[in-house]
């Protein structure tokens, strides 16, 4: 819903906004009393009352106070700012299975992405160093497959699937817990600015002011599992917010899959006992595609290739010393913006390494 909104897309938004009832509330009002979203904000004030609602939620539909110009002036500040509301084209038809699914969607970046095939990877906030390179790596390939990879932008496994997937086009799709104007954690502002740069969306149900919640985190949790055809998880304790979204996919109907881990690392009893329970144990991209059905291209296929030799001008200002940021700005040229996805692609290929002080040349197999 671009700034010009539809009455009808408006109507959505505005009920959304009512925050005391449930999206799965107004689904139902509409569905019991055989109403059309139109014919509701045409009601009267006495007709309404009849219909159960308050004296408040009354006063709201017909009038929709500030929040709606506030939700313009946001529109506005971005170029790639907008809602997709209920009944919009744009809005995933997967989220419409939940029982109670948002009304609005606030986006930034490429919205087409909620439609592509998605695959979710989540875990633990405090993951190993091999469980973020996993997630990376993983997540690399997937977006080189052309599969969205959906995670919840939070610290740990979720930001190093941002990470490995935003280089590749932007495959990436992140839902936040509060709104897109309050990104949080605010570490990861400039991460979620390289997503949407490169092709990627941020979305939230939330309004863009709104706060962070703890009771936030399951409602962005379904979302994250409703929206994909699999989710994978990496390293997590029994008790945690990724397990739910773990648990959420599997009553959904949909494919889980887990890495195993070191069996004395509490991290790894969530995915082992996701795998105990009919999980399917993966290593690659490519377990999770099989599995899926999906045919991908092949990763040594010649565009592939001619891809590892456009790294190698930038390779070259690698050596045994460590070389920070700063210097290869100086002599590559390149942006921050732009410098740190490469980094992060290659290393994710292993052709470098991240150490104190900055990057080394990894030193590559015979035959590689």
């Amino acid at each position: 819903m671009q700034n010009q909104q539809s009455s009808r897309s408006q109507y959505w938004l505005r009920l959304s906004l009512i925050h005391k009832r449930s999206p799965a509330f107004w689904l139902a009002l509409l569905g019991h009393f055989e109403l059309t979203i139109e014919q509701l904000f045409s009601l009267p004030t006495a007709e309404l009352s009849q219909c159960g609602l308050k004296p408040d939620e009354i006063a709201l539909i017909n009038s929709p106070g500030d929040e709606i110009e506030r939700i313009e002036t946001w529109l506005c500040q971005h170029p790639l700012n907008q809602v997709i509301a209920f009944s919009d084209a744009a809005y995933p038809e997967r989220l419409k299975q939940l029982d109670s699914p948002p009304l609005a969607l606030f986006c930034c970046g490429r919205v087409d992405r909620l439609k592509a095939p998605q695959v979710a990877i989540v875990g633990s906030r405090k993951a190993t160093i091999n469980g973020l390179n996993t997630a990376r790596r993983i997540a690399n390939e997937l977006g080189d497959a052309g599969i969205t990879v959906t995670s919840g932008l939070a610290l740990g496994i979720d930001g190093a699937a941002h990470q490995g997937a935003y280089p590749t086009c932007g495959n990436t799709v992140a839902i936040l817990g509060g709104g897109l104007g309050r990104i949080y954690p605010r570490s990861h502002q400039a991460l979620a600015t390289n997503l949407i740069e490169f092709g990627g969306c941020i979305v939230s149900e939330f309004p863009p002011w709104e706060t962070v919640k703890p009771y936030h985190f399951p409602r962005r949790n379904r979302l994250i599992a409703a929206l994909s055809s699999g989710v994978l998880l990496i390293e997590a304790r029994i008790k945690s917010g990724s397990m739910i979204t773990a648990n959420l996919a599997a009553d959904m109907g949909i494919d889980v899959f887990a890495t195993p881990g070191n069996i004395n690392n509490p991290l790894s009893e969530g995915p082992h006992y996701l795998i105990q329970q009919g999980a399917r144990l993966i290593t690659c991209s490519g377990d999770i595609c099989e599995e899926l059905g999906w045919v991908v291209k092949d990763p040594g296929d010649a565009g592939n290739n001619q891809q590892e030799d456009g790294d190698e001008p930038l390779l070259r200002e690698f050596a045994g010393e460590p070389i920070d940021i700063d210097y290869l700005v100086e002599k590559t040229g390149l942006s921050v913006n732009r410098l740190l996805p490469r980094l992060v692609e290659l290393e994710v290929k292993g052709r470098i390494m991240a150490v104190p002080g900055g990057y080394i040349r990894a030193i590559r197999p015979v035959g590689d």
